[in-house]
């Protein structure tokens, strides 16, 4: 029986080929993008698994709070005291161990005095030994009990063993750090899995921070104020982390509150509660739902993958509701092999059986053409996201079952109406010559049509939106001049040879100019000092507004372009302006509560426990995303992280050139590293440029499978209405007047689709542009203009079956009536 079920149901297959090739194409464009869809989000939701005590690890993280309660500032990173003294009061707390990025430290290889390689390292971290009892390091040289117990000890990544090393057994090698220190190597392990939240490429020992030019003993242990240090924790087995963070408060108030008082200046009735918080925060959590202003790496979001799950299955329902259309189309055709079964004794089971079985070979004819575009498309799929995917279905049985499984599902939920309402024709109706009729009208049908085209739409409108904020981030007057600006790290080397290497500089027509500065645009404004004290009038009182601080020189206001609306800039003729002189921007201006920006100017201004003069006001500028609001800003000097280089002309090697030069008279051993600033800017909004291309090709995906159900059901008017066509023409209707009767019903359908797409689109989309400070107001005409390529694309699809119907000869369809 089930043999004959093939062997018919493959017989039905190849003789409407083309209705079966486009079932076919629907099906495995839509299973192909389900699976990858599913690879991503699977590899997604699968970050930091690998560890074995992954439901255990957590990471402590800090929130500073505004006067009101709210949070101004959500760190991942804490002070160096937190960690041990969280350790030593709370024993549900098994391990601690702290990590501290030091990015931007040389590393150099050295042989016979003199320097052969060296590499800035962004990845390296300094680590305490307990690092290797909460995660799961593959130590390959080197003994885990002992090699980040020593200070000045160096663990290396496969990857930078080979990289400075070659295929040497590195273990008792020296490396030399920022050419001050030697690092003795005393083991490799391999890189962390792609699936986790950081990547060191070397470990140094924590022990090395105890030195005093380095850090300090001391710092580690009072300094609440360097919140750089990454503090994890692995509690006991069945502990409830809400019980730890809320016994975090009383911890701050016993710790952080007697500091503050003795060494910030803090009032005596201080409360460190209220000003800051702590929080407990699963490790397994952090890739997906933090967020935080200060991550390790680019965090992924779980919206996304909500996103491209839904969109995945849409995708997946309308190819069904294409098969169904198609199916239920083509049952006019096959009324009278129904009508033949039955009067032979079929039963309606055996049809249902038998139809059933045409629609889930065709899935798994769809299924073979999903996995082998499945196969070509993974490099994509990686090259895009990033990743390392894989599709082996021999090493992963669960994704072979679960395809299979989704196969036959697809195949049944595609086939079960189409089979019930072909197995429901009566032998004496079709058999007189009367065509199978389906119950309802149609209302189906079109119901599914009007899906198919509201979700098309409403991607459609998502893509044109994305696109419109992707230009408007792109075009938005910044306030400052991020063209050709060549970003590089300031070293302590060049402290007292700048004077000279600036000078050196702007020799070159080349180079227009360039500026020191804590930070550079593109980056977050962490750092603040607190709130100023500033002038109204002929006081001097604490203004309560927090103000993120840039440290720069004199030159960083001109490098950048950046105006000034009041005042004037720093200067080198004014001995007190390289200690007692600030700047804000406009927005400081506004909080301040001053009526002008002229009002502070030449005014008593204590920021940080200085009392200066306010020189000048900026105007103000995007230093951050747009994602942030542009906040209360001081600029004054005094030390620098980064170089910036306005190259001048259009010839930018050249000038890159001559900074290298110069460059490397300066500091020969110092690796010539740089990045274009508008490059940076560019990487702000990548998730958004990513999200725009998935928005382009799921809706021309979209689009084109919902068209094949518009074909389907273009032919199944055409048949229904045939002999009216013939009837009409015969009383004298026009070509277009038929053209114009059979598009009217789609163009109706569409418009439907978009009365039902419009709120939607309008809903999530406004959702995502709030999730920038800045962004475009939404046209109504864009959403006309998506309605009228929709209607456009749907006639383009009909108007061969339509076209046909209406050119027919009546003789034809008339001849037996």
């Amino acid at each position: 029986m089930i043999r004959n079920y093939i062997k018919v149901a493959l017989r039905a297959i190849f003789r409407n080929k083309l209705t079966a090739f486009i079932n076919i194409a629907g099906l495995a464009l839509a299973i192909t993008s389900a699976l990858l869809i599913y690879l991503y989000i699977i590899d997604e939701l699968g970050y930091e698994k690998y560890n074995s005590k992954a439901d255990r690890i957590y990471r402590i993280t800090r929130d500073f709070l505004s006067p009101d309660g709210e949070p101004n500032l959500r760190l991942g990173n804490v002070a160096p005291p937190v960690g041990p003294l969280v350790k030593n009061d709370f024993g549900e707390v098994e391990v601690m161990a702290r990590t501290l990025n030091y990015s931007g430290l040389v590393i150099g290889l050295e042989e016979n005095g003199e320097q052969k390689k060296a590499f800035t390292e962004n990845y390296l971290f300094l680590a305490e030994p307990e690092i290797f009892k909460i995660f799961d390091f593959e130590i390959t040289a080197g003994n885990q009990e002992t090699v980040l117990s020593r200070p000045f000890t160096i663990m290396l990544s496969e990857k930078a063993a080979e990289k400075y090393f070659g295929d040497q057994n590195v273990v008792g090698k020296r490396l030399r750090g920022n050419d001050q220190f030697d690092l003795e190597v005393t083991g490799v392990y391999k890189s962390l899995p792609s699936q986790s939240h950081w990547h060191p490429d070397l470990l140094v020992s924590f022990s090395t921070l105890n030195d005093s030019t380095i850090y300090g003993r001391e710092n580690l242990e009072t300094n609440w104020g360097n919140n750089s240090f990454g503090t994890y924790i692995l509690l006991e087995e069945g502990f409830d982390s809400k019980k730890l963070e809320a016994k975090m408060p009383d911890f701050l108030d016993k710790h952080f509150g007697p500091y503050a008082i003795a060494n910030y200046g803090a009032a005596k009735d201080f409360v460190a509660s209220k000003a800051t918080k702590l929080h407990v925060q699963k490790v397994s959590d952090i890739h997906l739902y933090s967020h935080l202003d200060d991550e390790l790496e680019v965090n992924g979001n779980i919206n996304n993958l909500y996103m491209m799950g839904v969109i995945g299955l849409f995708i997946v329902l309308i190819a069904c509701f294409n098969f169904i259309n198609l199916s239920t189309a083509r049952a006019t055709k096959r009324a009278k092999e129904v009508g033949m079964r039955k009067a032979v004794g079929a039963h309606k089971n055996q049809l249902i059986s038998q139809y059933l079985s045409e629609s889930v070979l065709t899935a798994f004819f769809a299924l073979l053409l999903a996995i082998g575009l499945s196969v070509l498309a993974i490099d994509w799929l990686n090259l895009f996201t990033k990743k390392e995917l894989t599709l082996n279905l021999f090493n992963n049985l669960s994704i072979g079952i679960g395809l299979i499984g989704f196969t036959l599902f697809v195949g049944f939920l595609a086939g079960i109406y189409p089979a019930f309402v072909i197995s429901g024709f009566k032998p004496v109706e079709v058999l007189k010559g009367k065509q199978g009729t389906v119950p309802g009208k149609g209302g189906l049908r079109k119901a599914l049509v009007i899906s198919q085209f509201a979700i098309s739409i409403v991607l459609i409108i998502a893509t044109a939106i994305t696109s419109q904020q992707l230009g408007y981030l792109n075009s938005r007057n910044l306030g400052y001049d991020r063209d050709q600006v060549v970003v590089l790290p300031y070293y302590n080397d060049l402290e007292n040879t700048y004077e000279s290497f600036y000078n050196e500089l702007i020799k070159s027509s080349a180079i227009k100019n360039a500026a020191r500065s804590s930070r550079v645009p593109t980056g977050r404004l962490l750092d603040d000092q607190g709130t100023p004290s500033i002038t109204k009038g002929d006081s001097l009182f604490d203004s309560g507004i927090t103000t993120k601080y840039v440290t720069t020189d004199y030159e960083f206001i001109n490098t950048f372009g950046i105006d000034l609306v009041a005042g004037r800039n720093f200067s080198k003729e004014i001995p007190t302006d390289d200690s007692l002189a600030f700047i804000v921007n406009e927005a400081a201006v506004r909080k301040y509560g001053w009526k002008t920006p002229e009002e502070g100017i030449n005014k008593d201004y204590t920021y940080g426990g200085v009392k200066g003069k306010l020189i000048g006001v900026v105007k103000d500028f995007h230093f951050e995303s747009l994602h942030q609001e542009i906040i209360p800003m001081i600029f004054f000097p005094d030390y620098y992280n980064n170089l910036s280089v306005k190259i001048a002309g259009k010839n930018v090697q050249e000038g890159i050139s001559y900074l290298e030069k110069v460059w490397k008279e300066f500091l020969p051993k110092r690796p010539f590293d740089y990045q274009f600033l508008s490059e940076n800017y560019s990487r702000l909004y990548e998730a958004e440029q990513k999200q725009s291309q998935l928005f382009t090709i799921f809706s021309g995906l979209a689009i084109f499978i919902a068209c094949l159900g518009l074909f389907g059901l273009a032919t199944f008017n055409t048949l229904q209405r045939v002999k009216e066509i013939g009837i009409r023409k015969v009383l004298g209707a026009s070509v277009p007047s038929i053209l114009t009767l059979l598009s009217k019903e789609i163009v109706i359908l569409i418009v439907i689709a978009n009365l039902i797409a419009w709120p939607l689109a309008w809903y999530f989309m406004g959702l995502w542009l709030d999730t920038f400070a800045y962004h475009i107001d939404m046209d109504i005409l864009l959403y006309a203009l998506a309605s009228v390529t929709t209607i456009i694309i749907a006639l383009a699809t009909v108007s061969a079956q339509t076209i046909r119907a209406a050119r027919t000869n009546p003789a034809n369809t008339l001849r037996y009536e």
